[in-house]
């Protein structure tokens, strides 16, 4: 398969092996599934590692090859094929329920009319440990085989039998992969006469499928005690000691794989206890799966591998908890916090509340603010019907802050249970809705500057409509305080907001209203106390100049959105926003006109033509270049999940900054940390590569990414050592912080030392 292609897989799946168990993440597991399935198939045609017609994929972690048992087919009879996995060391694929992480492999047969093919007969899995996590699946050497029933009427000479199958592979990262395979057996009238084929590979990988039902003389039965699932295990008198039993479920989201599984011996038989999972999926009431019993060294025997399905008893919704000693409902998982501690619920919403707060003193949010802080020192003066007004217009900003953040919200949830893949201002990455962003506020700038005469959605313009409907004004202003905000994040906002999409989505939204009230806050207590108000300047003639002045900040808002949307769409895009702002500006002039027809009329016309610019515009082919061409080479290269974990075998730390254009806190912290030059020097002495995750628009690879790390937006700038854990730093980022990350690196300085000494060698 072709770099560039593999390249567009590893965007759809890669960080899927981080995924914690969950609604939201069984749909986007299940989506990207089928989404890699139908990719392999197109790009395969025109890939270089498996030809088509061939029978064997290579790649660096895994060679797979479809064999069948038999060279030969027999019409009416049935016959097994499947694909032998021979995996590098320490790399490993996924079980049928992959466990706390990855997805299983996925075959995709094409036959002739009337054959079928069957279910993968799925060997029996082991436990795998990733950092916190447990797997289920296999390393070394695996046949995954299925059986091909053949019509009794076959009448040709040969049988041709195509397959696409995608697989992950994984070790501290997970690529996946995938590819087409092609055998023609040969049609013979009786077995008889056919080759043997691989009929020991089978036979094999026959004996290491669990067997259907428990061995004669064994029972099993399950029921919750205490919140978990006590299996109870009753062996005859003639089999050995078990030394060690394991359950394998079947359905993911169910049993926490990652818990201790306890088996305790008593007078008739053991008991095993099995923990059920954080984010429980639908209600575990069958213990469905395969158990494997292990008798002690002495036996003389293997372990006993056989399917189970039984009713688990007092099973109800609730019944079962998870594995962590808090309630189901209120532990994040681990990912989600910066020393990878699980963080309460209540810290998760006090996190968020003071992120809210602290996004009032973000540049996307200021010039909102200043405009709504000018209202209120017009009205600072006035008495108790003033006070009322103030009180009114407070709370129904809130409101609109409020009803905006969890709308945001519960489409994001929306959209994520659907298969997509999103995170905290995924609006931004829309071209539409940045180029409507940029009329919006070019149009208030306009206001301001007095070119406009209509009253807006500021506080401080002042027309009749506005009067008429201050409630509705006040709401309005809420709903854009938080459009203009979304694409920064405050500090502690993106840890917050990223364990609460780890959480069920009740508790998400629980987050986001904790997000909104703290954002709403401050503006709400200049408005209702008049203490706070007694601060503030007297109102006069210099209000006026004032409000000409705060127009800049729009306008500058405006080019930096232009800016933004020629990063993902290209240079075209200039030419419809510029036509769309000309427009607004023609709007502008029409409503001085003392004609009725031209007021209206023709002000609907422009606008309605400068959205519909906006709309039209067309979306980009390929990415924006990041570098002028012919200007120097830029230190920071391209991140994808490949390139990462090639950057850590070689260096001793990988430094990824995920951004986006439409991200001022991201560009804030680009040009007065990361791009000087004592940084870099930093960075380059301690031997740390440096990549940049683009997120300007949508990239389901780098949402993955950023979930893998527990955040849902960006900024987010992670320190990625040789092996272990990534390093996270704050959103607002400072040289001593970074300084303080590199310490952090294991042997940061004696890699510095290896690379001079390589260096002056060279020399």
């Amino acid at each position: 398969m072709s770099q560039p292609f593999s390249q567009v897989l590893a965007a759809l799946a890669v960080a899927m092996c981080f995924l914690k168990p969950g609604v939201a993440s069984l749909f986007l597991q299940r989506s990207a599934r089928s989404l890699v399935v139908w990719l392999g198939i197109l790009g395969s045609a025109s890939g270089t590692a498996a030809a088509d017609r061939d029978a064997v994929v290579s790649t660096p972690r895994v060679t797979a090859t479809l064999v069948a048992e038999v060279a030969a087919v027999v019409p009416g009879a049935t016959h097994w094929l499947g694909l032998r996995l021979q995996l590098a060391p320490q790399w490993h694929i996924y079980w049928r329920n992959p466990g706390d992480s990855g997805y299983p492999p996925s075959f995709t047969w094409t036959l002739p009319v009337g054959a079928r093919a069957g279910a993968i007969s799925w060997p029996l899995p082991t436990r795998i440990a990733v950092g916190p996590l447990t797997n289920f699946g296999y390393k070394g050497e695996v046949l995954l085989a299925v059986p091909i029933e053949i019509p009794g009427d076959y009448a040709a000479r040969s049988f041709p039998v195509r397959l696409a199958a995608d697989w992950l592979v994984c070790k501290e990262d997970c690529i996946p992969e995938s590819g087409t395979f092609a055998l023609d057996l040969p049609v013979v009238g009786v077995l008889a006469q056919a080759k043997p084929g691989h009929r020991g590979l089978f036979a094999a990988a026959r004996q290491a499928v669990p067997m259907p039902s428990p061995p004669s003389g064994w029972s099993v039965s399950a029921r919750v005690e205490s919140g978990q699932v006590s299996v109870r295990i009753v062996t005859p008198a003639t089999a050995p000691p078990l030394d060690s039993l394991t359950f394998f479920p079947f359905v993911e989201g169910q049993m926490q794989p990652s818990a201790e599984q306890r088996l305790r011996r008593q007078s008739e038989g053991y008991v095993l206890t099995l923990t059920g999972a954080e984010v429980p999926i639908g209600d575990w009431t069958s213990l469905a799966g395969v158990l494997v019993a292990s008798p002690g060294a002495g036996a003389g025997t293997g372990p006993i591998a056989f399917a189970v399905d039984e009713a688990i008893a007092g099973a109800a919704p609730g019944a079962i908890h998870p594995a962590s000693p808090a309630a189901p409902d209120a532990t994040v998982p681990a990912a989600a916090s910066e020393g990878r501690v699980p963080l309460s619920f209540a810290a998760v919403v006090g996190l968020a509340f003071v992120g809210g707060i602290l996004l009032n003193l973000m540049p996307c949010v200021f010039p909102i603010l200043s405009i709504k802080l000018l209202g209120l020192v017009r009205h600072a003066g006035e008495a108790a019907e003033g006070r009322r007004q103030r009180r009114r217009h407070a709370l129904f900003y809130t409101l609109g802050v409020v009803g905006t953040f969890l709308s945001l919200a519960g489409l994001l949830l929306a959209l994520k249970a659907g298969g997509a893949f999103l995170g905290w201002g995924f609006q931004l990455q829309s071209p539409p809705f940045v180029g409507a962003m940029a009329l919006l506020f070019f149009a208030l700038g306009l206001s301001l500057s007095g070119a406009l005469p209509i009253a807006t959605l500021a506080q401080d313009v002042p027309g009749s409509w506005r009067q008429r409907h201050p409630n509705v004004d006040a709401f309005a202003a809420g709903a854009l305080a938080v459009l203009v905000a979304s694409p920064c994040t405050a500090p502690f906002m993106g840890l917050a907001l990223g364990a609460a999409f780890a959480m069920p989505a009740a508790l998400t939204l629980a987050v986001f209203l904790a997000l909104a009230l703290g954002m709403a806050l401050p503006y709400a207590l200049l408005a209702i106390m008049p203490r706070a108000l007694a601060g503030l300047p007297t109102p006069g003639a210099w209000m006026a100049r004032l409000k000409e002045f705060l127009a800049l900040p729009l306008y500058a808002t405006v080019v930096w959105l232009a800016w933004v949307l020629v990063e993902q769409v290209g240079p075209t895009a200039i030419v419809y926003l510029g036509a769309g702002l000309l427009l607004v500006a023609l709007l502008a002039w029409l409503l001085h006109l003392q004609h009725p027809f031209w007021r209206t009329g023709g002000g609907i016309a422009a606008l309605a033509t400068a959205l519909a610019l906006i709309l039209v515009m067309p979306a980009a082919n390929s990415p924006a270049p990041s570098a002028a061409p012919g200007g120097p080479p830029s230190v920071w290269e391209p991140w994808s999940p490949a390139a990462l974990s090639t950057a850590r075998e070689a260096n001793a730390g990988v430094f990824v900054d995920f951004t986006a254009a439409w991200c001022l806190t991201c560009q804030v912290n680009k040009r007065l940390v990361l791009s000087r030059d004592v940084v870099l020097a930093d960075f380059a002495k301690a031997g740390v590569q440096l990549m940049r995750a683009d997120w300007t628009r949508h990239d389901p690879e780098i949402t993955r990414a950023l979930a893998a790390l527990g955040r849902s937006g960006v900024p987010v700038y992670a320190l990625y050592p040789p092996r272990g854990e990534p390093i996270l730093l704050p959103e607002v980022l400072t040289h001593t912080s970074i300084l303080s990350a590199l310490a952090r690196l294991p042997d940061a300085g004696q890699h510095a030392s290896r690379t001079s000494l390589s260096t002056d060698e060279r020399k």
